[in-house]
């Protein structure tokens, strides 16, 4: 992928917020990101911040406590996990 392909995705994401080259997810949603080769790619869940340097991108993961240095071309694709629970009907009983 490239930066600025990931940069249209991170802006069109919901629970995601820019300040500048730098993203911070919203403490109720989550995101992943996939690093790696198509169909060998490794899920980091938990990203908390991303930051968009020239050449690589730069995200920390809550869960793993880590911070992923990537190439661009080494990213997949994203993954947003919005707040859960919130209303709306759902099948069975009352």
């Amino acid at each position: 992928m490239e930066r600025p392909t990931l940069e249209a995705m991170l802006d069109a994401a919901m629970g995601v917020e820019r300040n500048g080259d730098a993203y911070a997810v919203a403490e109720d949603h989550g995101l992943s990101v996939y690093i790696g080769e198509p169909g060998q790619a490794m899920e980091v869940s938990e990203v908390i911040a991303l930051k968009l340097h020239p050449t690589f991108c730069e995200a920390t993961s809550r869960e793993h406590n880590a911070v992923y240095l990537v190439e661009y071309s080494s990213l997949h694709g994203l993954c947003v996990r919005l707040p859960s629970g919130g209303g709306g009907r759902r099948a069975g009983f009352s």
